[in-house]
């Protein structure tokens, strides 16, 4: 066959990213999120149960607070003399903050509430003995007890200023609100004692000043004293749950868009135009309870299903070699795409056009469509009629107007290559008789047979299938293929989701796009 009396494709100079501009991958946002509603569930789930754990064992405490002012009485000098009621003092007030936290004071309060006997705050540690009636025997103070209730008074006990102001907070935290109270207003008392015998400790050696200065200096004045509180400290319950809940819902919320960013599957006809630079003529969708065995089954299932690829792909042969004789391959980018499949239906739906198609199997290593021919026992298939040529020895007749040549056969089994002139005498002995010859290939990634054909065939279908393959995958296997990938006039996605197209907002497969007639 003379391959340059028909029509052949200019190789392009184009990149294959210049070609079309579209986005390399489905949308995000609501679409990731609509995909993957399980995520969704699990997540906002597990941050429930998270919660419901936490507020079962989170410890109840409860936290009593009181408020002192603090300020400096002065006297206003002059010809009458005055005490000022007071002023603030920022420095001072910090002093005062520290006293309050001060050991004597904690230590104090320790000894007044015998907190070392309290196993709340002394743990484990040995009880001190008792020397007599109310006091602590000589070195309690010193005792592994009171330093254990001394240092959890301390780490639990609350002392801030209130922003600017010269207001101090003292607040406690315990398992028991009563005791709560009681330990802030003892330390409280405690402070105001201490800072009043300071005070007069200053003053002792001018007694004659006393009862003019006993006034002056740091004050402080209760303005709340601590009472019991009623609620316990942190959320409530039920507003834990509903945070956890929403924060378990956003973290898979961005654990769906993060798998779907790094996810280089081609999913949308869109990405696959993105990825090569060609049309995708269509998305088969994938047919439930079909044996993997039975190509067959999966054509009559996509015939019968009236989907726009088929007769996308009869005009894309026309269009090839328009008004003369066809010859068009089909390969996948990986074993097992559903080349075969797609081979089948569209041999079948040329040949219900009325013409005479010749369907070849040339895949050494899964002869699917010998295998398809040989199972045809109930209605064994009958010899064609086509020339006494060798190259066409074991033609069978599938149905009126297609011819099936398993061509594998010859090959024998393995990674067989087909010889370099094998496929070119076929076509040149199958164009006497036929007006269209449909080529099963090999998968890109299988060997160079799909680079071979290149000069003896007119155009390729690539075949991949959704969802599975990587994007970069198809792109290295295509650009491997030499001069056949200027041949590729279109792509197929092969085995798609169209509910989870759907969700990602792909309508691509649900609109038939303009076609030409056969």
């Amino acid at each position: 066959m003379d391959t340059r009396s028909r029509p052949q494709i200019i190789p392009g100079t184009d990149t294959f990213e210049s070609r079309i501009e579209v986005r390399p991958r489905p949308s995000f946002g609501l679409g990731s999120l609509r995909n993957r509603k399980r995520l969704l569930a699990i997540g906002a789930l597990a941050g429930l149960a998270l919660a419901a754990l936490y507020t079962q064992l989170r410890p109840a405490t409860y936290t009593a607070s009181s408020q002192l002012l603090i300020y400096i009485r002065q006297v206003l000098t002059g010809p009458d003399q005055a005490i000022l009621p007071g002023r603030a003092d920022l420095p001072m007030v910090q002093n005062q903050i520290e006293l309050l936290r001060s050991g004597n004071v904690l230590g104090k309060v320790v000894e007044a509430l015998k907190l070392a006997r309290d196993s709340e705050f002394a743990g484990a540690a040995p009880v001190p003995a008792v020397a007599g009636e109310g006091g602590a025997a000589q070195g309690a103070v010193n005792s592994p007890a009171f330093r254990a209730a001394l240092e959890s008074l301390r780490s639990r006990l609350g002392v801030r200023q209130v922003g600017t102001s010269h207001m101090v907070t003292v607040s406690f935290a315990g398992v028991d609100p009563q005791k709560a109270a009681r330990i802030v207003n003892t330390v409280v008392q405690t402070y105001l004692q201490e800072r009043a015998r300071a005070s007069d400790a200053a003053s002792s050696k001018a007694p004659t000043l006393r009862e003019i200065y006993q006034s002056l200096g740091p004050s402080a004045q209760v303005i709340s004293e601590a009472e019991p509180p009623v609620r316990k400290d942190g959320l409530p319950a039920a507003l834990v749950l509903v945070a956890a809940a929403l924060s378990g819902l956003a973290a898979a919320a961005a654990l769906a868009l993060l798998l779907d960013a790094i996810d280089d599957t081609v999913r949308s006809e869109r990405q696959m135009e993105y990825v090569l630079g060609l049309e995708c003529l269509g998305t088969v969708p994938r047919f439930r309870g079909v044996s993997a065995w039975q190509e067959d089954a999966s054509a009559r299932r996509l015939i019968a299903s009236g989907r726009p690829v088929l007769r996308r792909m009869a005009a894309m042969m026309q269009d090839v070699a328009p008004g003369g004789f066809q010859a068009v391959g089909v390969t996948s980018t990986m074993p097992g795409e559903g080349a075969t499949t797609l081979a089948i239906s569209l041999a079948q739906t040329v040949a219900a056009a009325g013409k005479r198609v010749l369907l070849v199997d040339a895949v050494p290593e899964n002869p699917a469509l010998s295998r398809w021919v040989a199972s045809l026992s109930q209605n064994p298939p009958v010899a064609g009629r086509h020339p006494p040529a060798d190259v066409l020895d074991g033609i069978a007749s599938i149905q009126p107007g297609l011819d099936v040549l398993p061509l594998a056969e010859r090959l024998g089994s393995g990674d067989r290559l087909m010889p370099r002139r094998l496929l070119q005498d076929v076509l040149v002995a199958a164009e006497v008789s036929y007006d269209a010859v449909i080529v099963d290939m090999p998968s890109l990634v299988a060997g160079p047979q799909v680079r071979a054909a290149a000069d003896a065939l007119d155009g390729f279908v690539l075949v991949t299938k959704w969802g599975e393959t990587r994007s970069e995958l198809v792109r290295q296997a295509f650009q491997s293929a030499g001069q056949a990938r200027f041949k590729v006039v279109g792509t197929i996605l092969n085995m798609s989701d169209e509910a989870t197209m759907k969700r990602y907002g792909d309508d691509g497969a649900a609109e038939p796009k303009a076609l030409a007639a056969f």
